[in-house]
């Protein structure tokens, strides 16, 4: 189970304290070329661009082909933009909050070691443990995957998405949404918690206690900004083929509602989509473009084919 790719996977943003953290330098010595593929009609032509939500400040990601783009096209279509989940992600929440005081503490649902674990993953990534240890324990992991993205210096400011948008906005070009977040994570919360918390039960004994970087990394990583090595294979153009989401009953699950499920509805969107004129960039999470149930994977269900021009 690879907690910081969930991370990648939500657009929330946990609160920062003032605290500074040192975040480790990077190298990129390259020319950044992520990848993009063209689906294209007669008179649609829609651009794919695999996207990272967070990032650290100064990372390139910016090619020419993709500027050119960016400036020919139409319209900007991401996942959910800010102004289409917000009144759903403050109804989600109330729910949820209004749910927590009858929710018997996650720590006291895992033994006694992993428990106490648990506790100390939230202090270490900056969650108040009580509220921690009430949330939904999903919610819970996504939003301590997210903090330990933010403190190693990759934030939500800097994703491709956010810097898109503003953008697109400023050129006075719509913004519109492929799907609605809050369904995808009304979807995940439904999954049966005790497939995750027995993931988490294997996890947390596993992990040595003493910082988050190694719980989500694993012990002995290089905790080089998380090492952003699926960054640097993102901006290299190369494929995105390890976000681990393990092999037990709650990781193929995650892995089918998180990607093999949107990428099916999204084809279903982009074959519709055709139906329209004009120049659309999409511009959505790098790892619906890789692997046996990619985006492309599932048009080719539809008959559709989308070459990658890069």
């Amino acid at each position: 189970m690879a907690p910081a790719a969930w991370a990648q996977a939500t657009h929330a943003k946990p609160v920062r304290s003032d605290e500074a953290f040192a975040v480790p330098a990077f190298v990129q010595d390259y020319d950044p070329k992520p990848a993009i593929w063209k689906l294209a009609d007669e008179d649609t032509t829609i651009y794919l661009f695999g996207t990272f939500h967070v990032l650290p400040d100064g990372f390139r990601w910016r090619s020419a082909r993709f500027d050119s783009i960016v400036e020919d096209a139409d319209e900007l279509v991401i996942e959910t933009s800010d102004a289409d989940s917000e009144a759903g992600s403050q109804a989600l929440m109330v729910r949820v909050l209004s749910e927590m005081k009858d929710r018997v503490p996650t720590s006291k649902r895992l033994s006694p070691e992993a428990g106490e674990k648990w506790l100390a993953l939230a202090e270490l990534t900056e969650m108040p443990p009580a509220i921690f240890d009430r949330m939904p324990p999903m919610l819970a992991i996504m939003a301590a995957g997210v903090g330990q993205l933010d403190m190693m210096g990759s934030e939500s400011e800097n994703g491709v998405e956010t810097i898109l948008q503003s953008e697109f906005a400023e050129a006075g070009k719509p913004i519109g949404s492929i799907e609605d977040s809050n369904d995808v994570l009304t979807n995940i919360l439904s999954i049966d918690e005790d497939l995750l918390l027995a993931q988490l039960e294997t996890d947390l004994i596993a992990w040595n206690g003493e910082d988050s970087e190694s719980f989500f990394l694993g012990d002995g990583e290089d905790a080089d900004g998380l090492d952003l090595a699926l960054e640097h294979e993102w901006a290299k153009g190369e494929e995105i083929d390890d976000l681990d989401f393990g092999e037990g009953e709650f990781g193929v699950l995650f892995e089918k509602i998180l990607l093999e499920d949107r990428n099916r509805a999204w084809a279903g969107w982009l074959d519709k989509r055709l139906d329209r004129p004009g120049i659309v960039l999409v511009a959505v999470g790098a790892g619906h473009f890789f692997g046996p149930t990619s985006v492309q994977a599932m048009l080719a269900e539809r008959g559709l084919s989308a070459e990658r021009i890069d």
